[in-house]
């Protein structure tokens, strides 16, 4: 991220922030990495560090504790480690210890499994542990509790361990006596013995050195004092020196086995080291969120404005220990508006909520939680600009002002829409008519490159371009008029006074100079700044009725919307009752059929031919009637279903026939016709007769047969499948059907022979699926009997 000036952080109090999680930190290695924290642009990586955070501290929070503690870098004992045959001091594996014994305890703790599914991504991390427990019982073997190796670690130490202390009880009680004989004889002080080259000597007054057979190791400052080794305890403390010497060695060869088999697992130490200080530097985090009520915020990638309930950390923490309550702000610049320029009275807030902002927006993108409501959203910026504070250089020879417009300057030259500009005092530092004019002109270049933006300024002319320029809002920080104190709390959308006349006179400036002020400022410029608060409320007014007139009118169409379609969904059921009332007539006229054709069978064995025929054409005129009303009856019901219908039938989509439930894909669509792959065969139908499902889990794979049917097509009501196999049988059975439903026919015949009885009971099976079937069964035998199904639809 490209970050100006160079001491932003210091500017913005990041490095505050820093200093407080570093407190946090278990290791060096993660202070290291706050140090040299990257404020980063990736929102993947961004949102990943986030997500981590978020649920250690919500570990936190539940109670849980990571079996996590305080642990050395043994980065440095690792590369030595790599060089064959060197052989690390005992602090060096001390520290691997401590890091693979830190290891193996949190793989022990994700091996709960409830444990590792309320923390995935901590389990993830530290999945990435693997190393072998032959390890820690390697070194345990080695060392004991204390760090130190243990006198058993080999057979030989064991060995020479037992001479030492044999060797020592024997120092002692020779020592002891020889203290015993020559204090009797006054020749030793009070002290009687001392340690001098890492020996026992007894301490002799001066007089008797000559007394005392030994070695003289040393003398007092004074003269006055020898210390002298007797000769009885020398070959004595020879031995224990040389025991020692040997156990040195011993240890050494231990030490250096011990280096050997550590040396294969150099690369693994190395891994589980970088996932502790993971670890570490996500519980800092997550403990200093859980100190300042840090959550985590929504992001995305494109930079917004809009903070809710957000706190300046700095002010959480100062005010920690003391009953003073933190003031939070909302920034939500709401429409296009991008910059906000602020203004009130001085030591009202202003530079505080300003560089909170730039604080907040660092701490996210460094991959903190913050201080503000879990519903605030948060943008991303590539570059951050701020001008705070007094920019005097005697090392470059420029002035306050002059340090000002060389970071405008930078400013101007580098920043773009992606781009966050905080500027504190916007324009000051110099005459205020000729300051006001440059700032008025920066602020309106940065507005042009569709930079994000706070300002805090007193000005009043840019006050006004903020007032009359586009994507810029005014913003104020509260003041108790009738206390004089600013409450700290932030409005958008109309400028602040300063309210300068009025905080002198409070802290008591004589009134006299307080008028004079006054005098030489004159009304217009009061009145001009009254005028400015008062247009921004009255637009401020404007917007928010013309916000409520939008919302309302949106309201309104959904509820015209919603009643259209509940009213025609209610003529739609209107005429589905009248259109099954005319189906139950056509059904009845088909009854009549039926009777008919008995009573002709009467009239033809009478012989009269004539009446036959005129009773037989009637009802067929009848019958046309009939299906003609239905039909035109179903086609305004259906086409006005599939017009308000959310789930439109298009080619991709999958519908069923409203007459079956056998489900398939919209192949293609055109004058009103659909062609429809439904199981293994292809049909052309009307698109009336279709009704919008959803995709079927499993579509099957089957050979197409591709057969047009068309609705005024007439269909043949009979169809004999005999003499086929039972496969092509069926699945012509299964296109006359379907043909048969689509053309509203009412009676079927269906020849298959009588045979063995498989294929009739086949063609009852089929029969079955169809629920617009209302009944089969077989004619009298001299009409086929058992051999032909009949089938009134």
């Amino acid at each position: 991220m490209f970050l100006y000036p160079k001491d932003i952080k210091d500017k913005l109090e990041f490095t505050k922030v820093i200093d407080y999680v570093k407190q946090e930190c278990l290791s060096e290695m993660a202070k290291s990495y706050f140090d040299d924290i990257e404020i980063l642009t990736d929102l993947s990586r961004i949102d990943l560090l986030l997500n981590e955070t978020d649920e250690y501290k919500k570990a936190i929070e539940r109670g849980e504790h990571f079996p996590l503690s305080h642990f050395e870098s043994i980065s440095e004992d690792v590369k030595l480690l790599r060089k064959e045959g060197y052989v690390l001091d005992i602090e060096s594996i001390r520290n691997i210890y401590r890091i693979v014994s830190l290891g193996l305890e949190l793989t022990k703790y994700f091996q709960d499994i409830e444990k590792a599914k309320f923390n995935p991504l901590i389990h993830q991390l530290v999945t990435h542990i693997i190393i072998d427990k032959s390890l820690t019982k390697e070194i345990d073997r080695v060392l004991d509790d204390e760090g130190e190796v243990r006198p058993n670690a080999s057979e030989e130490l064991l060995k020479i361990s037992k001479l030492i202390k044999s060797k020592e009880r024997e120092l002692d009680k020779v020592f002891n006596e020889e203290v015993l004989a020559y204090k009797s004889k006054g020749f030793l002080l009070d002290t009687q013995e001392s340690l001098r080259n890492g020996r026992r000597v007894l301490t002799v007054a001066v007089e008797y050195k000559r007394r005392v057979p030994g070695i003289l190791h040393d003398e007092s400052a004074t003269g006055k004092t020898v210390y002298i080794e007797p000769e009885k305890v020398i070959a004595i403390n020879n031995d224990v020196y040389n025991l020692y010497a040997e156990r040195r060695h011993e240890i050494y060869k231990i030490l250096r086995a011990l280096c050997a088999f550590i040396r294969p697992f150099a690369d693994a130490l190395l891994i589980m080291q970088h996932t502790l200080v993971k670890m570490d530097i996500i519980r800092s985090k997550a403990k200093f969120a859980y100190r300042i009520y840090a959550k985590r915020p929504n992001t995305q990638q494109d930079p917004v404005f809009a903070y809710k309930t957000a706190f300046n950390p700095i002010l959480v923490l100062k005010n920690e220990n003391s009953s003073g309550a933190v003031v939070p702000f909302d920034l939500n610049l709401f429409g296009n508006n991008r910059i906000l320029v602020l203004s009130g009275p001085n030591a009202g807030g202003k530079s505080v909520a300003m560089k909170s902002v730039g604080l907040i927006q660092m701490m996210l993108q460094a991959g903190f939680l913050v201080p503000a409501d879990e519903n605030s959203i948060f943008g991303i910026f590539n570059k951050m600009f701020v001008d705070i504070g007094d920019q005097q250089s005697l090392e470059d020879d420029l002035s306050t002002y002059s340090s000002h417009l060389r970071n405008m300057r930078i400013t101007v030259e580098n920043a773009d829409k992606s781009s966050l500009v905080l500027i504190d005092e916007f324009g000051s530092g110099t005459d205020p008519k000729i300051g006001g004019a440059i700032a008025e002109a920066v602020l309106n270049d940065l507005n042009h490159k569709k930079i994000f933006g706070v300002v805090t300024t007193h000005y009043s002319n840019l006050k006004f371009f903020a007032f009359k320029a586009h994507n810029i809002v005014n913003g104020s920080m509260e003041f108790d008029t009738n206390n004089l104190l600013p409450t700290f709390r932030m409005h958008i959308g109309k400028p602040g006074s300063s309210f300068a006349y009025e905080i002198a006179a409070k802290i008591g400036l004589d009134d006299r100079i307080v008028k004079y002020a006054q005098n030489k400022t004159g009304k217009n410029e009061k009145a001009v700044d009254d005028m400015l608060i008062s247009l921004m409320s009255e637009k401020k007014e404007y917007e928010d009725k013309l916000a409520s007139i939008l919302y309302k009118q949106d309201r309104l169409d959904r509820l015209i919307q919603s009643y259209e379609l509940l009213n025609a969904d209610l003529d739609i059921k209107r005429r589905k009752i009248k259109l099954q009332a005319k189906e139950q007539a056509a059904i009845q006229v088909m009854d009549q059929h039926k009777e008919m054709q008995k009573i002709m069978k009467e009239i033809k064995a009478s012989n009269d031919v004539t009446k036959a025929k005129e009773a037989s054409e009637a009802l067929k005129i009848k019958q046309d009637e009939v299906v003609k009303e239905l039909t035109t009856l179903k086609q305004e019901v259906f086409e006005k279903e599939i017009r308000i219908s959310t789930e439109r039938l298009e080619v991709g989509a999958f519908a069923r026939m409203r007459n079956g439930t056998s489900t398939g894909e919209i192949l293609s669509i055109e004058k009103g016709i659909a062609e429809i792959q439904l199981g293994f065969i292809k049909l052309k139908v009307p698109i009336i007769d279709l009704v919008s499902t959803k995709e079927p889990i499993e579509i099957k794979s089957q050979k197409s047969v591709n057969i047009g049917i068309s609705r005024t097509e007439r269909t043949d009501t009979k169809i004999d499948i005999r003499e086929y196999t039972k496969t092509d049988a069926l699945n012509m059975l299964q296109v006359f059907l379907d043909n048969a439903l689509l053309n509203n026919a009412f009676e079927l015949k269906i020849i298959h022979g009588v045979g063995t009885g498989v294929m009739k009971n086949e063609v009852k099976k089929m029969l079955k699926q169809y629920k617009d079937i209302k009944e089969f069964w077989h004619p009298e035998p001299e009409q086929g009997g058992e051999g032909v199904t009949l089938v009134k639809m």
